[in-house]
């Protein structure tokens, strides 16, 4: 009889953790000059990493401000993405939960030939905010956007 009611229990502790609903995330900044040139993603999980992340950024790209912004560490992470190579932009555009990984989807962007700004590449990242769940990995999946530049 005890196996019959820990079951249940461990099923919905499993679900809990397990569950692929999609986390709730925002975009705190998206910059052009990281100044990483390999591409990497790091999670924050409280805020004197989160300041040590940004004073390194900041070495490169002088228009952030001086403090990054707030965030409630008890409840929320911070995940910085670089593009690492260098590139024309970078999105971030979905996260979603899949078996207790975190998984990010970007877009990285190149201007096609025609475009007069084609050969400006930058280092660009974007910083998000989402829920402290306890993720196991950060995994990343990116696809590229062309932009033409004739419209």
């Amino acid at each position: 009889m005890r196996k019959l009611l820990l079951l249940p229990v461990l099923f919905l502790f499993c679900g809990f953790v397990f569950t692929d609903k999609a986390p709730e995330w925002k975009l705190l900044i998206a910059g052009k000059n990281s100044g990483v040139m390999e591409r990497k993603t790091i999670l924050f999980s409280n805020k004197k990493q989160f300041i040590k992340g940004w004073s390194e950024l900041r070495k490169s790209d002088f228009s952030l401000p001086e403090s990054p912004p707030g965030v409630n560490f008890k409840e929320k992470v911070v995940i910085a993405c670089y593009a690492g190579t260098q590139t024309n932009g970078l999105e971030a555009d979905s996260l979603w939960n899949e078996k207790g990984n975190l998984c990010i989807r970007l877009t990285r962007i190149s201007l096609e030939k025609n475009c007069p700004n084609a050969k400006l590449l930058v280092t660009p990242f974007v910083i998000i905010e989402t829920d402290r769940v306890g993720w196991n990995v950060v995994k990343e999946l990116e696809r590229v956007r062309i932009v033409d530049c004739k419209e």
